[in-house]
């Protein structure tokens, strides 16, 4: 078997339609869809597209895993999405700009020091404000390259919502100029703590590295509860092929 991961945009381009003519060749079967984190668990509207490649001896598998999760006023059973609420509401404000010798989870929360304009900048920004809103309320201090970039980038500079999933974090997620990674109420970016529980990892997982490092990891991975679903589809069709050689 093999699984790939990618960005939603791999589905319907010209590379896709060669990896599943180079399975092909190679004995495979696949399926394809884009999985969404939050229908998983994860407290993030993150978006990949996930193939999962089977010899033709193995039995399809029920594919996209059934969600755990649904958006909130479906018609459905399920626990609504996670929140950016329900995973970092508990921890306290950070301490430091480096990683701390203390236990899980204080050890990856952290901030860092702003310059005066930025922290200006910051305060300028309402709750689910964005780069919009700083040029509206403080155009003095608002990057010139902003102003004249009349359209898009509007979760630039901008903060998460409490009730809301976050948006995707990415490897520079405590850079507010690079996507929507203020705190909701705070001025300040997110923490690797509170990026590491908005993609699913738990208090206990252990990162090794600088924090720049560390944000590397964070950011690239696959959010912990969506890895799990795929996971539990391979571990069907590798059963399935078990139960049939015994």
């Amino acid at each position: 078997m093999f699984v790939i991961e990618n960005v939603a945009e791999l589905l319907k381009s010209p590379e896709c339609a060669e990896i599943e003519k180079h399975a092909r060749k190679l004995g495979f079967d696949t399926v394809k869809e884009i999985l969404l984190a939050a229908d998983y668990g994860a407290a993030q509207t993150r978006k990949r597209t996930v193939i999962i490649g089977y010899k033709r001896d193995m039995a399809a598998p029920q594919f996209p895993p059934l969600p755990t999760h649904a958006q909130p006023n479906s018609i459905t059973n399920l626990p609504v999405w996670r929140t950016v609420r329900d995973v970092i509401a508990d921890l306290p404000a950070p301490v430091g700009t480096e990683i701390r010798s203390t236990e899980a989870p204080l050890n990856l929360h952290f901030g860092r020091t702003p310059t005066e304009k930025s922290l200006k900048r910051y305060k300028a920004v309402p709750p689910g404000g964005n780069r919009f809103d700083l040029q509206r309320n403080a155009p003095e201090i608002t990057p010139d390259c902003w102003i004249r970039k009349t359209s898009g980038g509007t979760d630039l500079f901008g903060r998460l919502w409490w009730d809301r999933p976050s948006v995707t974090i990415r490897t520079e997620f405590f850079k507010p100029e690079k996507g929507r990674y203020l705190h909701p109420d705070q001025d300040r970016p997110i923490t690797h703590r509170e990026a590491a529980r908005i993609m699913g990892f738990p208090d206990d997982f252990e990162f090794v590295g600088s924090k720049v490092e560390i944000a590397r990891q964070i950011g690239n991975a696959v959010p912990p509860p969506l890895a799990g679903a795929i996971a539990s589809v391979v571990r069907q069709v590798l059963d399935g092929k078990m139960r049939a050689a015994a």
